[in-house]
């Protein structure tokens, strides 16, 4: 079996994101069961054409990075083209449908196409996202692109061998969105599950894991450092945007009980995550995020104002008009974080747990393609 995965991202050549996660995690996996596994992807600086990552051959076509969006989708997804045909796999699957989704149907139509909804935008969520980014406000211009998007990839997913979401209130979204005639399958997201006991900082600490853009508002997890003097905080990640990320940076930097970690390798995020009373979440929208889903599998619950699926109010304590501080307060007021942390590790184990997960998809491409 031959599997291409149409991602953004490979989690490599510094972009480190949701979509690179997985895709590289499946990659990963299904290549040391023995599958031909390619990754097709937007060429990063420092990323040559063809590249060996983990067993599996990445395949960078030119990004376009400074023309117009418009020009730079054209021009890079016809770029792409050639890639794809060059991989020659069995299934193509999409983590989200994209342009990427339409190049790899156009270049190989007889070949077997799944799309994951990873997190697909609706109007509301562009909404949300405008107050804080404003080169997404939802102006003329950009209702009108977005428009002529949902057309070009609904089609694309009335076109697709098979449509899964990876988060179950996605479903919904995802046929209203592409107005799909059918429910899209449950597909999760793997992570790895730590095979040792999980052994908690004795003294209160959370943990801030994403990238530092606009839309994560990495500052209120930062400004409560000042508020709790008590509690150690930990910010994992880094902003797109350098100049900002070194503003944020000179401006918190000081703090005595708050940690700038920047972006750190996998060993040293499991240690912060196992040590950690909770992941504090600020964004100010996610879908299901692989974060909550690597704090859950070290125990350590979730605070946040989102709740996809019900796991922060099952697993942590959901935020309430951004009173982050109120969440902590009561997460520092009793033990029932541990209690929450370990039953949201339970449900990792049953659902997310990565071995579990690759059955699922080596499954599904043996559906799409006649196997099973």
């Amino acid at each position: 079996m031959r599997v291409c995965f149409v991602s953004p991202e490979a989690f490599a050549w510094g972009v480190y994101g949701g979509f690179g996660y997985v895709t590289r995690t499946l990659a990963r996996e299904l290549a040391g069961r023995g599958v031909e596994v390619s990754i097709v992807t937007p060429r990063r600086p420092g990323q040559g054409e063809v590249e060996e990552l983990d067993g599996v051959t990445v395949y960078g076509y030119p990004a376009h990075l400074g023309e117009p969006h418009l020009l730079r989708a054209l021009l890079s997804r016809l770029g792409s083209l050639p890639y794809y045909r060059r991989v020659d796999a069995d299934v193509y699957h999409s983590q989200e449908a994209s342009y990427g989704t339409v190049a790899a149907q156009r270049a190989a139509p007889s070949r077997a196409h799944v799309v994951t909804f990873q997190d697909p935008y609706d109007w509301a969520e562009w909404g949300r996202i405008g107050l804080v980014e404003p080169r997404y406000r939802m102006t003329l211009p950009f209702r009108g692109r977005l428009w002529a998007e949902r057309r070009i990839l609904a089609d694309a997913c009335r076109r697709a061998d098979a449509l899964y979401s990876q988060a179950y209130f996605l479903v919904e979204r995802a046929m209203r969105l592409y107005r799909l005639g059918a429910e899209p399958g449950f597909l999760p997201n793997p992570v790895y599950v730590p095979r040792r006991r999980m052994r908690k900082s004795p003294t209160p600490r959370v943990c801030f894991l994403a990238r530092w853009d606009p839309q994560k508002r990495v500052e209120l997890f930062l400004g409560l450092a000042r508020e709790f003097p008590g509690v150690e905080f930990v910010a994992m990640g880094r902003g797109h945007d350098p100049v900002e990320d070194a503003r944020i940076r000179s401006i918190y930097g000081g703090i005595p009980n708050l940690r700038l970690g920047g972006f750190v390798g996998e060993e040293e995020k499991s240690r912060i995550l196992e040590g950690s009373w909770a992941l504090v979440n600020t964004s100010v929208r996610e879908a299901l995020p692989v974060s909550f889903l690597e704090a859950l599998a070290h125990e350590t619950p979730i605070i946040s104002g989102e709740d996809p699926d019900g796991i922060t109010s099952s697993y942590g304590f959901r935020v309430d008009g951004d009173d982050y501080a109120a969440a902590l307060r009561l997460l520092l007021a009793s033990e029932e974080w541990r209690v929450k942390g370990r039953r949201g590790r339970g449900f990792v184990e049953a659902t997310h747990e990565v071995d579990r997960v690759v059955d699922l998809h080596i499954a599904a491409y043996r559906r799409v393609l006649g196997e099973a």
